[in-house]
């Protein structure tokens, strides 16, 4: 299908987040046979231990004799001039795939970049290749209407490096037995660069360092909410950065606000997003109808009627209230993805170019813990996001894709998408680190470094390895930014333990039936709507639980009969 304008596919994943019924499709005769994968394929694509020099392949020296189209959708990157043709970086994933991409693209938002696919899906004119924000439920509806393609059995044979990635997701083996097979590759955030046995969100808050100073505030590395309230109520007082009435002492979008309250009273009450969790019986609850729920949410409330927390802070979209800070400097503190893209790119380059303040007196980056110091969240899956291909793509098409996708995810491919070409935009030391060699001048002026030299590398369609997995060792960031990340990394696994860093649900996350579809809330908004409601909030709440459990109970039964 044609998809609009065509852009260059490749994008260095940064960020990071997701799927009704859907029409039948041809998946059977789509599927490739692996003599038939193997044949079309040059043989250094699929090599696990392909590494080297990345040469710039000479026009027609792919090693595929057949030009491939593929339509490929993609989240993140519109509103950005692409042409893939333009640079070397873009010019070189042509050249050795052989390949031509139709690539449209969607803003992060759920109602843009997730409804589109579903509406393409259900009509049954979906993209060659998609990413997906992935819902398991639609999953099982789509693989069980054959409106997705099903992977050939032996795929982890023909293409290992994508197979590897995937054993470090652990729902991708929880998915593909439930289904019977595979119909989704699920993109891994680490592979290669753990950096803690258990992995926790990235959420990091950013405070600005020379009020707090001002203000006699103690910098340290994590802060409680009573902590972060306190510091706020300085701000509103004393005023240290002049704002005036634009000040707003925390900005955080709705989203985030439940990490701080009710997250840290009560972990279980944010679990999963949806509230359900296992008590000390083995059997399933709804946190929310918890009262310990309720503790929170009357903190939550103070918190906004107080004007600390942004008056607006339930309109502000992604990016909003965390522009507060590094672009209009009226925010004093924030709290945001803990990625070297947002601390170097967005935190310590905003702060300089948009406010002309230095980043080492205005910045400080610290972790959100509980009144006891702990940390409360819940594990992290490893991905974030999916690869869901059409049933009506070709069995080139598909070998083509996967084989593009393979060598992403080997060590040469990680190198040429996270950094460019050896010699050229990077090189090892003595000590075998990266170094880069890309011009100081152009470092940090474009939403990658290294797209500030290859316009195109900020529109990659990306592997199934996101850039938070090389963030760690790529020169593109400071080693001040990378110790950064993997401190709080660090710091989150110490602080925390199986009572406050909760273990996974997957006996619910991939569970499917109707009865969780008719079930399914965003707790977010529900939360945001309860505490902004007139009247008193526990009798709010009360009612609120008490509507909400027609539709949990049956769920609860459910659940607790398997």
């Amino acid at each position: 299908m044609k998809l609009g304008k065509r852009i260059l596919p490749l994008l260095l994943a940064v960020l990071l987040v997701l799927g009704m019924t859907a029409c039948n499709g041809d998946s059977g005769s789509s599927q490739p046979s692996s003599s038939s994968a193997q044949s079309s394929a040059p043989a250094q694509s699929g090599s696990e231990e392909s590494s080297g020099a990345a040469s710039q392949p000479e026009a027609n020296d792919s090693g595929y004799e057949n030009q491939v189209e593929l339509s490929w959708y993609k989240e993140g990157i519109t509103g950005q001039e692409i042409n893939y043709e333009g640079d070397a970086w873009g010019q070189f994933w042509q050249d050795k795939f052989n390949v031509k991409f139709d690539l449209t693209a969607a803003t992060m938002d759920d109602s843009d970049w997730n409804e589109r696919l579903r509406i393409w899906i259900n009509s049954g004119d979906m993209p060659d290749v998609a990413h997906w924000g992935f819902n398991y439920g639609e999953l099982a509806d789509y693989a069980n209407q054959e409106a997705i393609y099903r992977f050939p059995d032996d795929w982890k044979e023909r293409w290992p490096n994508v197979a590897k990635t995937q054993s470090f997701v652990p729902g991708a083996a929880v998915a593909e037995e439930n289904l019977g097979g595979t119909y989704v590759l699920f993109r891994s955030i680490f592979v290669n660069n753990r950096p803690a046995e258990r992995l926790s969100y990235h959420a990091l808050l950013y405070m600005r360092k020379d009020w707090m100073e001002a203000c006699g505030v103690e910098i340290k590395d994590t802060y409680s909410p009573s902590e972060l309230e306190a510091i706020a109520k300085k701000f509103k007082e004393q005023d240290p950065g002049g704002v005036g009435s634009q000040l707003v002492p925390i900005s955080i979008r709705t989203y985030d606000v439940p990490k701080i309250y009710p997250g840290t009273v009560f972990p279980e009450s944010i679990n999963i997003g949806d509230g359900y969790y296992k008590d000390a019986d083995g059997k399933f609850q709804w946190a929310p109808a918890d009262p310990r729920t309720l503790e929170g949410l009357k903190k939550y409330q103070s918190l906004y009627q107080s004007g600390l927390l942004d008056p607006e802070f339930y309109t502000l979209t992604r990016f909003e209230g965390t522009e507060k800070f590094y672009i209009g400097g009226t925010a004093g503190i924030v709290l945001d993805d803990g990625m070297g893209y947002m601390v170097q790119s967005r935190m310590q380059h905003g702060l300089q170019t948009n406010l002309g303040l230095d980043p080492e007196k205005s910045l400080h980056i610290a972790q959100l813990v509980g009144e006891d110091g702990k940390y409360y969240y819940r594990q992290d899956m490893n991905f974030y996001g999916a690869i869901i291909f059409s049933p009506n793509i070709t069995e080139e098409q598909f070998e083509r894709a996967m084989d593009i996708l393979d060598f992403c995810s080997t060590p040469e491919g990680q190198e040429i998408c996270n950094m460019g070409f050896e010699g050229e935009d990077w090189e090892k030391d003595a000590q075998g680190e990266y170094v880069s060699l890309l011009p100081n001048e152009i470092t940090g002026n474009a939403k990658s470094i290294l797209g500030s030299k290859y316009p195109s590398a900020d529109t990659q369609f990306g592997g199934v390895i996101l850039g938070d997995d090389f963030q760690f060792v790529t020169p593109n960031y400071t080693k001040e930014t990378r110790d950064i990340i993997k401190k709080f990394y660090q710091l989150r696994d110490e602080i925390s333990d199986d009572s406050s860093l909760l273990p996974r649900e997957y006996d619910y996350e991939f569970f499917s039936s109707r009865t969780k579809t008719q079930a399914n809330m965003s707790l977010d908004e529900e939360y945001a709507q309860l505490i902004l409601k007139e009247g008193d909030l526990e009798a709010n709440w009360k009612a609120w639980v008490q509507e909400k459990m027609q539709l949990v109970q049956p769920l609860l039964d459910e659940l607790n009969a398997n």
